[in-house]
């Protein structure tokens, strides 16, 4: 990999001091299993400081916070999956990550860099949108906390400056007896790029109203993506097939509404309706 300096700072105060001092265009590395691809098509970086991230201990720790767990933007996929505490209390994020390319890309690859490589078709956007993530930028000493939809602007493409520094994600901590689904979609069972994830969760109470509802596609919309209108069709209720139904008829036609008629629509959204409809079934303990 070309590049014009490269600096490989061991804490975030020094990650932050490289980015304060380097001269013109900088680039963050962090797990690299996306740079360094790119960097094989040409020269994308060949005038640019590499600032590399990668191994940070401040940015590679899961923690509790109030109601909240704080994901550092260095951990990597496999120690999401593996985690204990991100399975109990956000486990859609830990069956999303599971689905991640192969297990050597699990191992490297970070959830920080996922978010900032902006790939409408990344296995954890859909799963961090049910959980109501935010992500912690740090700009040059300056830490700001934003939802993780004004991070991502459209594929490929974030609201960050090349001096922006992902520090944290924070997903909200699921109650006891909150379920969780995760789909996946791709050409085969393994190592595929998804077409499709769905990301679902749901609280019940004791009587079998729903509490708390949110389900969402990945790999179809410009951005990560919740529907309140589409949430609300089962607070409050308990829910029959009918709802169910509802429920699967309203995200499917989400699809050409915000994505446009695509050459793909015709078959995401039968699937979409097919999937929404068994996956509730599935969990509201139907056939």
């Amino acid at each position: 990999m070309e590049c014009r300096e490269y600096s490989k700072p061991t804490t975030l105060q020094e990650a932050i001091d490289a980015l304060k001092t380097a001269e013109d265009g900088v680039k963050l590395l962090a797990g690299g299993t996306d740079l360094l691809v790119n960097a094989r098509e040409g020269h994308p970086y060949r005038e640019l400081t590499i600032v590399d991230i990668y191994g940070l201990p401040e940015l590679c720790r899961i923690e509790e916070m109030d109601g909240w767990i704080a994901i550092g933007a260095g951990v990597t996929h496999t120690q999401i999956e593996q985690s204990a505490l991100i399975r109990e209390k956000a486990g859609v994020l830990a069956d999303a990550c599971r689905t991640v390319g192969s297990p050597q890309i699990r191992n490297h690859s970070t959830i920080g860099g996922n978010i900032a490589n902006a790939s409408p078709a990344a296995d954890s956007l859909a799963a961090l949108s049910v959980l109501e993530a935010e992500v912690e930028v740090n700009r040059l000493g300056e830490v700001r906390r934003v939802p993780l939809g004004d991070i991502i602007e459209k594929p490929y493409r974030t609201t960050l400056s090349d001096r922006d520094l992902i520090t944290r994600i924070f997903v909200k901590k699921a109650d006891a007896g909150t379920q969780f689904h995760f789909y996946k979609l791709g050409r085969r069972k393994a190592l595929a790029i998804s077409r499709m994830t769905i990301a679902t969760l749901l609280k019940r109470d004791g009587s079998g109203k729903v509490e708390r509802f949110h389900m969402t596609m990945g790999a179809t919309f410009p951005k990560p993506m919740l529907f309140e209108d589409v949430d609300n069709m089962l607070i409050g209720k308990r829910p029959t097939a009918k709802d169910i139904q509802a429920v699967a008829d309203a995200l499917s036609a989400k699809i050409p509404l915000i994505a446009g008629i695509r050459p793909s629509t015709a078959y995401k959204q039968p699937v979409c309706k097919k999937m929404v409809e068994r996956i509730l079934s599935e969990l509201l303990g139907g056939q």
